[in-house]
């Protein structure tokens, strides 16, 4: 099987080649948060319909069970595509089904800075590794779905973008897989955590009452 060419994390070229904030119409910065192994995909649609857009990506070394070293090149933030454009940009985006949400950047000023120094930094040759936005022990909220508001505790990691938090709800403890983008840091608040232990106190005497009858 031939060996095909790696594509660009631009487009256009020249994306970076001027400032725009301001002198640029009704363009502006997108965070698309893509379905799952999704972001080349939606690079590639985004391409063929001109639509500006960095998908920043670093090489990945990885090992075979045989032992053969595998390169690759992977998004540096998996599940995060970057859009510049107006509302017909966005309305080409969701073509093709490889979006699962389109998030609005309110600090434009800070977005172009940060996106501009990562290019830089990638370009430079410097060895850089994706790291995840959670790790093993952070407390976080959940965002999304049934269990919205609940927080929980990272407990593993399953490969870089998936984790599993345990979420404890009556006393009880839950293991729920999550992906970075369905959760938000969060603090201990005393008064959740009293909540939480006036539940888990209830729940005991509730079962011992009920082993008593």
């Amino acid at each position: 099987m031939p060996i095909l060419s790696e594509e660009p994390e631009i487009y256009p070229d020249t994306l970076w080649d001027e400032e725009r904030l301001g002198n640029d119409g009704d363009r502006r910065w997108w965070c698309l948060h893509t379905k799952p192994r999704q972001e080349k995909m939606l690079a590639r649609a985004l391409r063929a319909r001109a639509v500006a857009h960095y998908l920043p990506k670093v090489t990945q070394e990885t090992r075979t069970p045989g032992g053969r070293k595998i390169r690759s090149t992977v998004p540096l933030f998996p599940g995060y595509l970057f859009l510049y454009g107006d509302d017909h940009d966005r309305g080409e985006a969701i073509q093709g089904n490889h979006l699962a949400n389109m998030l609005e950047i309110w600090d434009q000023e800070a977005i172009e800075h940060d996106l501009r120094r990562i290019h830089r930094v990638l370009n430079s040759g410097v060895a850089i590794t994706p790291e995840p936005s959670f790790l093993v022990g952070d407390l976080v909220r959940i965002l999304t779905g049934p269990l919205q508001g609940l927080i929980g505790t990272v407990t593993r990691r399953n490969g870089r973008d998936r984790f599993v938090a345990v979420v404890h709800f009556l006393g009880r403890g839950a293991a729920i897989e999550l992906q970075d983008w369905q959760v938000e840091p969060a603090e201990a608040d005393s008064n959740a955590l009293d909540h939480r232990a006036h539940l888990a106190g209830s729940t005991r005497n509730a079962q011992f009452a009920s082993s008593a009858v």
